[in-house]
């Protein structure tokens, strides 16, 4: 089932590319399942999201044996108008029912990006102007979590695609300033980074991103040489590597729980070819990593929580003989 919560403000009747005023965001809910540009969410507020989500976590467990259903947050990045947003959740849970024989609870976030590819700037303004809305967005999800741990049978987790990392990187670092150092319940249960459009060291003990692991049980990082959209992102970010183009800059200083995983060999122009998006497009090789049937089993196994040396098409990386710490390729 689907999800949407959004901070794009309305205009002449559409969701645009400008974030609503004092950091607010909109909860989404009942999705109509109608064909690409008829479909919508048909019911907004709060109070209903919460009632649907737990509705649909019960449904999942007492009508189709669900044991433990998922949960999971995905964040977009640039280049994605309203529509575009919906799409990718759309084909994030069709991708995941293949797997799972279910649909998977998916809650997107749809920040304000333009949907230009020329706007890569002013793109990177709106996602930092919706830094507010997203903490608070977290947080209300972390009180959801903590009233309902009792009852709750579910795990949790986080996806995040492209500038969507940059997002999630201040996101959890606002996140720590009002609820300080986690204790005990993390906030998700897999964080998966997807072509992640912040610097590589960021992602480091000492990075501006070591809240992602703080706040999640295990962090995984895909990145890819041929991604040549982050390629123009780093001359943009004045040449410093990107974590989804470079993997880490230093393996021996990645927190534990940060394992990064060098998808190339199917993250690149032919291995993509022929894969198709909602729009029937071919998929770019920065947009691979959703869409890619073995980089996709890979993120499965990582979802179900499967230790990261038993996952099935990947091998460790060695250098010297010596297998670098919590780096990996897939095969």
């Amino acid at each position: 089932m689907l999800f949407m919560v959004t901070n794009r403000r309305v205009i002449n009747g559409e969701y645009g590319d400008e974030e609503k005023p004092n950091k607010k965001f909109e909860y989404q809910y009942s999705y109509n399942k109608k064909k690409r540009g008829q479909d919508k969410f048909e019911m907004s507020g709060k109070k209903g999201f919460e009632v649907a989500l737990l509705a649909e976590l019960n449904r999942l467990k007492e009508e189709d044996n669900v044991t433990t259903p998922k949960v999971g947050i995905y964040l977009h990045g640039y280049n994605n108008d309203y529509q575009d947003s919906i799409d990718e959740i759309y084909d994030l849970e069709q991708s995941l029912y293949k797997v799972y024989d279910h649909y998977p609870v998916i809650v997107g976030f749809s920040w304000p990006s333009s949907g230009k590819t020329p706007y890569y700037l002013s793109d990177r303004e709106e996602v930092r102007d919706s830094i507010g809305a997203f903490t608070r967005f977290l947080l209300d999800i972390n009180n959801l979590a903590t009233s309902n741990e009792r009852d709750c049978f579910s795990t949790t987790f986080c996806i995040a695609h492209s500038m969507g990392n940059y997002l999630l990187r201040k996101g959890m670092e606002y996140l720590s300033d009002h609820l300080g150092s986690p204790a005990g319940r993390l906030l998700f249960d897999e964080t998966v980074l997807l072509a992640p459009d912040i610097a590589s060291k960021d992602i480091e003990l000492d990075g501006k991103g070591k809240y992602i692991a703080s706040f999640s049980r295990r962090v995984h990082v895909y990145y890819s040489k041929y991604d040549r959209a982050l390629k123009a992102s780093s001359i943009k970010r004045f040449g410093e590597n990107r974590l989804g183009r470079h993997g880490a800059n230093n393996y021996d200083n990645l927190p534990n729980n940060v394992i990064a995983v060098d998808a190339k060999k199917y993250a690149n122009k032919e291995s993509i070819s022929g894969y198709k998006d909602r729009t029937k497009e071919q998929v770019s090789v920065h947009s691979s990593h959703r869409y890619h049937a073995n980089i996709l089993s890979d993120v499965v196994q990582v979802l179900s929580s499967i230790d990261r040396n038993q996952i099935e098409g990947r091998e460790p990386v060695s250098s010297e003989g010596l297998q670098i710490p919590n780096h990996y390729r897939l095969v």
